[in-house]
C-alpha cells in the first residue's frame, strides 16, 4: 500500500510546529516582559490544522498555555505585570478558541476522507467483480482488491460448495503451508464465521500459525481478520486476511459494506457456473443420444449377420462336441496318471527329506564322536607324554642313561601317536566341511625358505641334497591360507625325504600358462607305479599296503593334501616313474577364487581326485639354494610358527646378521617396529602370537626382542617367563611395549625396559637403541651391600666373572655414597647393616633424586616380618625388589637382570643356575586346585606340581570343586587357592559350568582359572574364555608351557 501525502508531509509539519513553539518560548525567556513575541504561538496552532490528528491543536494550545505562564515568571522585566497578565491571558484564550476550531475541522475532514475511501473501495470492487468470471477468477480478483486497499500480506478465500466451503483462491501463502482445502461449518474460526456470519478479528497470532512466504523468507502474520460474505440471510463465502502489522484503515466498516457485494458476486458466479454446467451437460447428452442411435442401427445390422453366422456354426459345434467328448475321455485317463506320478513324487520328496535329516543327524553324531574320541585319545596320551617328559628330565638323577633313553623313546612314540590323531581329525574336519581358511597375502620366497630351513637337517642326516628354485617371473605375493599350503608342501617334502635314499629333493616354484603358481616337489627316490598313483590319494591307502611293507605311515597325508588343495582352489598333479623318482605338484591361483575352490571341492567329492601326468625321467634342479636361517640341531616338537602380521626378514637371514624379534599382533604397529629395526641395522622377524614368539625366539636366538602384552592366544608375560626360564634364551634383552600397565611384573620377570602405548616414535627409537647398547656385552657392575666381611667376599666370588665386576659396601652410608658417584646394574642388599637397616637405605635411595636405582635383590637368610613386607611394598612403585634365600637363587636373579649369556658363564655358575631353575620358587608353596576326573591325568599333574613344591588339592568334578571352595569360604578366611586347573569334560558338572559358577561368586573374580581340554576343536578356546577362564591349554599338555602359564597367572 502506497504512502499517502499526509504521511509523507507529517514529519516536516511536526518539525515546523516544534520550531514555532520552542523558538518563541526561548525568545520570550530572553526579551523583556511585554514583548509580543509569544503571538507566534497562534501561528503554530493554525499550522496544526494541516495535521491528520484531531488532538494536536488542543495539545499545542495546552502547551502554549504552559509556556506563556513560564515566560511570564522568567522573562526579564519590562511592562507592568498587570498588562503582561492581560496580554498573555488574551493570547491563551485565542489559542484555545483556535484549538477548538482546529479539532472540529480535522475531525470533519477525516470523516470526509474516510467516506471517500469507503466509496472508492466499493467502486473498485464493483469494477473487479463486473463481467462473467469463474469462481477462481472472481475470488482472486476480490482478494487482490482487498489486499491493495487494506494492506493485507496474506489472504485465503473459501466458497460454499455442497454444505462445506472450498478454497478457491489465496494470496501470499506458500504451497507447502498447512492451509486446508476444505472447511466444514463450525470447524475452527473459519467454520464459526461461516456458521454465525459475524466477523472475527485476532491480534498477537502465535508463532506456529499459518505463515507468509516469499523467495527471501517466511513470516507469521500478527493480525487476522475473518469475515463472511452474506446476502439475503445466506452465507456464500468466507475469507481470511493476514496483516504483518496492525491495519491503519478501518477495515471492519469497509468489510461490512463490501461483504454484501462480494456475496452477490459469488452467488451470481455460482448461478453462471451452474447454468454453464447444465448447458454443457445438455449438449453432451444430445451428442450421446445421437451416437447411441447410430450405434443401435449398426448393432441391428451386426445382430442380423451374427444370427446367420450362428446358424452356420451350430452345425460345426455339434461336430466339435463329439470330438470334445472323445478328448475328455483321454484327459481323464491322463489326469489319473498325473495323480499317480504326483503321489510318487511326494513319497520321493518325503524320503529325501528324511534322508537329509538322517544325514544332518549323522554329521552331528560324527562331530560329537570326533570330539569325544579326541578327548578319549588325548586324555591317556596327555598323562603318557607328561610322565615320559618328567622321567626324561631325571630331576632327581636316580635314572640311568638307558632308562632316560627309554623315557625319551616313549615320549617320541607318544608324539607320533599325537600326529596320527591330528591327521585323523584333519581328514574328518575336511569331510564335515568344518575347515575355515585364513586368507592373507603370502610371500612365496619366505614360504620356500621356511620349508627349506625346516627340512635341511633331516635331508643332511640322510645324506641328501635339498634344493629350491623360484622362477624369476613369479609375483612376490599370492593370496591363500599359508598354514594349509604349508601343510600340503610339508607332506610332499617329508614323503620325498622318506622315499629317497640317494640323490636330491628339489622344491621348485613356477608360473603356469593360466596365471597360476605351481609348487613342485621332485625327488630321485623309489617312484610309484602307474596303477598305484591314483590309489595313494585315498584315505589309509599307500603304494605298498602289504604286511611286509618297508615304509611306515598312515596313508592320510596325501588324502588330506588333496582335500586342502581343492579348498584352496587348486589341484594336484603327479608324475612318477618307478625306480627313478616322483614329482608332486600343487597348482594354486595367484588370487584365491571362492567359486573355483567350490568347483574343485565338488570335483574331488565326485571322485576326480588327482591329475596324473605321463611318466618322466627323474628331474634335475640346477638353481642355487636359497639362504637359510639358523636352526636348532633337531626340529622342534611344537607346531611351526605361522607367518607374522607383516612380511619380515626370516627368509633372508645370513650368518652375522643382528636379528630382532617383534612379538606384536597389530599389523600397523608391527610394520612400524619392522621399519625402525631396519633403520637401526637389525634384521627383523615378526610373530603375531605368544606361542609363535617363543618358537621363533628359540629357533633364531635373536639379539633383542620387542614384546606386546595383549596377544591373541596368551599374555606377553607368558612369553617373557618362558624365555627367562630357558637357558638358551634368558640372556636376550626384552623390551615390553604395551597398552597394559604391568611394568613391575615385567621388570621382575627380567624385562630390560617397559614403554606404555600410545608411544611416540622418539620413545621407540630410544628403546631400540637401549637394546642395541646391551649387545656390546659391556662390563656389568654389581653393588653388594653386606656388613659381614666373610659373607661379602663369598657373594663377590659367587657373582664375579670376566664381565661382571662386584663392588662391596659394608654400611648403609657407604652404599649411598657409592650410588651417588657411580652407576651400577644391580644391587644385592642385606637388611641388617651396622648404621641403618636395609629398609632405611631403600627409603633414602628413593628420596634422593640424584640416584638412578637399578633392580634391588634383597639377600637375607631370615624370614621377613609382616612389617618388613609392608615397608617393601611401599617401594614397589619405583624399585624392582626380588628376594633370594640361597646362593643359587641369588645367582639366578643377578644373571637375569644383567642379561648374561649362560653359555659364557663359568661351569660352576652354569651348574648353579640349572639347579636354581629346577627349583621353581614361584610355584613352591602355592596352593593349586586340580579339577580332573581322569585318574591318570590327576597323577600326571600332581607329579608335575608336587615336584616343584606346590600343594595340590584334587576335585573329581565341577560340583566337588565348588564344594571344596565354598567350604573354605564359609570358614571366614581367604579362598586358600592360588590357581585352579579345570578340565572341560567331567561327569555331573562340566568345567565350563563350574567356571561360570566360580565367576558368579564376588570373592572369586580374581582367582585364576586355566582350562584344560582334550577335544581340540576350534571353538573350544572361545567357549572357555567366554565362560570366564583366564587361559586355555589343549591336551596333551606341554609341561614347560603349563608351568609358565601357572607362574604368570599366580603372580598377578
Amino acid at each position: 500500500m502506497k504512502t499517502s501525502f499526509d504521511e509523507r508531509v507529517a514529519p516536516w509539519l511536526y518539525s515546523l510546529l516544534a520550531i514555532l513553539v520552542v523558538g518563541p518560548f526561548l525568545a520570550d525567556l530572553m526579551l523583556p516582559l511585554g514583548t509580543a513575541i509569544w503571538l507566534i504561538y497562534i501561528l503554530a496552532i493554525a499550522m496544526s490544522f494541516f495535521s491528520r490528528r484531531a488532538f494536536l491543536p488542543p495539545a499545542i494550545a495546552a502547551l502554549v498555555t504552559v509556556l506563556l505562564a513560564v515566560g511570564y515568571f522568567f522573562a526579564p522585566d519590562g511592562v507592568s505585570l498587570e498588562l503582561a497578565q492581560i496580554n498573555r491571558s488574551l493570547c491563551a484564550l485565542t489559542a484555545w478558541i483556535l484549538a477548538a476550531s482546529g479539532y472540529a475541522f480535522i475531525r470533519n475532514r477525516s470523516e470526509i476522507r474516510r467516506q471517500e475511501w469507503l466509496q472508492s473501495m466499493q467502486l473498485g470492487l464493483a469494477d473487479r467483480i463486473a463481467g462473467e468470471q469463474t469462481l477462481p477468477e472472481l475470488s482472486a480478483g476480490i482478494l487482490e482488491h482487498l489486499r491493495q486497499h487494506l494492506g493485507a500480506e496474506s489472504a485465503a478465500f473459501f466458497v460454499r460448495s455442497d454444505g462445506a466451503f472450498e478454497r478457491t483462491a489465496s494470496y501470499g501463502i506458500p504451497a507447502d503451508a498447512p492451509v486446508p482445502q476444505r472447511i466444514v461449518t463450525g470447524d475452527g474460526l473459519l467454520g464459526q464465521v461461516a456458521r454465525d456470519g459475524r466477523m472475527i478479528a485476532l491480534s498477537d497470532v502465535p508463532e506456529n500459525y499459518i505463515y507468509v512466504g516469499s523467495s527471501l523468507g517466511r513470516g507469521v502474520p500478527r493480525h487476522l481478520a475473518i469475515a463472511a460474505a452474506e446476502t439475503d440471510g445466506e452465507i456464500h463465502a468466507v475469507f481470511e486476511l493476514g496483516f504483518l502489522k496492525a491495519p491503519k484503515r478501518p477495515y471492519a466498516e469497509a468489510l461490512d459494506r463490501l461483504c454484501p457485494m462480494i456475496a452477490t458476486a459469488v452467488r451470481s458466479a455460482e448461478y453462471r457456473s451452474t447454468l454453464r454446467r447444465l448447458l454443457e451437460e445438455t449438449q453432451q447428452q444430445a451428442a450421446e443420444l445421437s451416437a447411441q442411435s447410430d450405434e443401435l442401427r449398426a448393432a441391428n445390422d451386426e445382430l442380423e449377420a451374427q444370427a446367420r453366422a450362428l446358424q452356420d456354426s451350430q452345425a460345426r459345434l455339434e461336430l466339435q462336441q463329439t470330438e470334445l467328448e472323445q478328448t475328455n475321455t483321454q484327459l481323464e485317463a491322463q489326469a489319473q496318471e498325473l495323480e499317480a506320478q504326483r503321489d510318487d513324487l511326494a513319497r520321493a520328496q518325503s524320503s529325501l527329506q528324511k534322508q537329509a535329516r538322517d544325514l544332518e543327524q549323522s554329521s552331528r553324531y560324527k562331530s560329537e564322536f570326533l570330539s569325544n574320541m579326541s578327548h578319549e585319545l588325548r586324555t591317556p596320551l596327555n598323562s603318557l607324554l607328561i610322565l615320559a617328559q618328567l622321567l626324561a628330565e631325571n630331576r632327581t638323577g636316580n635314572l640311568t642313561e638307558e632308562q632316560v633313553k627309554f623315557a625319551r623313546t616313549i615320549g617320541g612314540a607318544g608324539n607320533d601317536l599325537l600326529t596320527l590323531i591330528n591327521d585323523i581329525l584333519d581328514i574328518s574336519k575336511i569331510e564335515a566341511g568344518q575347515v575355515e581358511l585364513q586368507l592373507q597375502p603370502v610371500s612365496i620366497a619366505d614360504l620356500v625358505a621356511k620349508l627349506k630351513t625346516t627340512f635341511e637337517p633331516a635331508a643332511a642326516q640322510k645324506g641328501l641334497v635339498l634344493r629350491s628354485e623360484i622362477a624369476a617371473e613369479l609375483p612376490g605375493l599370492m593370496t591363500t591360507d599359508p598354514q594349509r599350503l604349508e601343510q600340503v608342501l610339508k607332506n610332499f617334502v617329508s614323503n620325498a625325504l622318506k622315499f629317497t635314499h640317494q640323490g636330491e629333493v628339489a622344491l621348485t616354484v613356477e608360473r603356469t600358462d593360466r596365471n597360476e603358481v605351481a609348487f613342485a616337489v621332485k625327488d630321485t627316490g623309489i617312484g610309484i607305479s602307474a596303477e598305484q598313483q591314483q590309489a595313494i590319494f585315498e584315505p589309509f591307502r599307500q603304494a605298498d599296503g602289504t604286511i611286509s611293507r618297508k615304509y611306515g605311515g598312515t596313508g592320510l597325508g596325501l588324502s588330506i593334501s588333496r582335500e586342502l588343495s581343492a579348498l584352496l582352489g587348486g589341484r594336484i598333479v603327479v608324475s612318477s616313474t618307478e625306480g627313478q623318482g616322483s614329482a608332486f605338484t600343487v597348482i594354486l591361483p595367484v588370487e584365491y577364487d571362492a567359486d573355483l575352490a567350490q568347483r574343485r571341492s565338488e570335483t574331488v567329492a565326485a571322485g576326480k581326485t588327482v591329475r596324473l601326468a605321463p611318466p618322466s625321467p627323474a628331474p634335475t634342479v640346477t638353481a642355487a639354494t636359497l639362504p637359510a636361517a639358523p636352526l636348532p640341531a633337531s626340529p622342534p616338537v611344537a607346531a611351526e610358527p605361522r607367518p607374522g602380521p607383516v612380511p619380515d626378514d626370516r627368509a633372508t637371514l645370513s650368518p652375522g646378521d643382528r636379528v630382532m624379534l617383534a612379538v606384536e599382533d597389530d599389523a600397523t604397529f608391527a610394520g612400524i617396529l619392522y621399519d625402525l629395526a631396519r633403520e637401526l641395522g637389525f634384521r627383523c622377524i615378526v610373530a603375531g602370537t605368544a606361542d609363535d614368539g617363543v618358537t621363533l625366539a628359540r629357533q633364531y636366538l635373536p639379539h633383542a626382542i620387542i614384546l606386546d602384552i595383549g596377544l591373541p592366544d596368551h599374555t606377553g608375560l607368558f612369553v617373557l617367563d618362558r624365555l627367562k626360564h630357558d637357558l638358551r634364551t634368558r640372556h636376550i634383552p626384552v623390551h615390553v611395549v604395551s597398552a597394559a600397565d604391568y611394568i613391575l611384573k615385567a621388570r621382575a620377570l627380567g624385562a630390560a625396559g617397559y614403554t606404555l602405548k600410545p608411544v611416540k616414535r622418539e620413545e621407540l627409537v630410544h628403546a631400540l637403541q637401549g637394546l642395541e647398547g646391551s649387545l656390546v656385552e659391556p662390563l656389568r657392575r654389581v653393588l653388594v651391600v653386606e656388613d659381614d666381611a666373610t659373607q661379602l667376599e663369598s657373594v663377590q666370588l659367587l657373582l664375579g666373572s670376566h664381565n661382571v665386576d662386584t663392588v662391596g659396601a659394608k654400611s648403609g652410608s657407604e652404599c649411598l655414597e657409592r650410588l651417588r658417584g657411580e652407576a651400577f646394574d644391580c644391587i644385592v642388599l642385606d637388611l641388617t647393616l651396622p648404621d641403618a637397616s636395609g629398609l632405611d637405605v631403600l627409603d633414602r635411595v628413593r628420596q634422593d633424586p640424584s640416584i638412578t636405582v637399578p633392580p634391588v635383590i634383597v639377600y637375607t637368610g631370615r624370614d621377613l616380618s609382616a612389617d618388613d613386607e609392608l615397608r617393601l611394598r611401599k617401594y614397589a612403585q619405583s624399585i624392582i625388589i626380588k628376594g633370594a634365600k640361597s646362593p643359587e637363587r641369588l645367582l639366578d636373579e643377578v644373571t637375569l637382570f644383567l642379561h648374561q649369556v649362560v653359555s659364557t658363564l663359568p661351569n660352576r655358575q652354569q651348574e648353579m643356575l640349572a639347579k636354581s631353575l629346577n627349583r621353581d620358587e614361584a610355584v613352591e608353596g602355592r596352593r593349586i586346585l586340580v579339577v580332573e576326573d581322569d585318574v591318570r591325568n590327576v597323577y600326571a599333574l600332581t607329579s608335575i606340581f608336587e615336584a616343584h613344591g606346590a600343594v595340590v588339592t584334587i576335585a573329581r568334578s565341577g560340583i566337588e570343586a565348588l564344594e571344596i571352595i565354598d567350604k573354605r569360604m564359609l570358614a571366614g578366611g581367604p579362598v586358600h587357592f592360588d590357581l585352579v586347573l579345570m578340565d572341560v569334560m567331567m561327569p555331573e558338572m562340566d568345567g565350563l559350568t563350574a567356571t561360570r559358577e566360580i565367576r558368579s561368586r564376588p570373592r572369586l573374580h580374581a582367582l585364576p582359572v586355566i582350562m584344560l581340554t582334550a577335544k581340540a576343536m576350534p571353538q573350544d578356546q572361545e567357549l572357555c574364555m567366554a565362560a570366564g577362564a583366564n587361559d586355555y591349554l589343549a591336551k596333551p599338555l606341554d609341561v614347560d608351557k603349563l608351568l609358565s602359564l601357572v607362574r604368570v597367572w599366580m603372580s598377578r
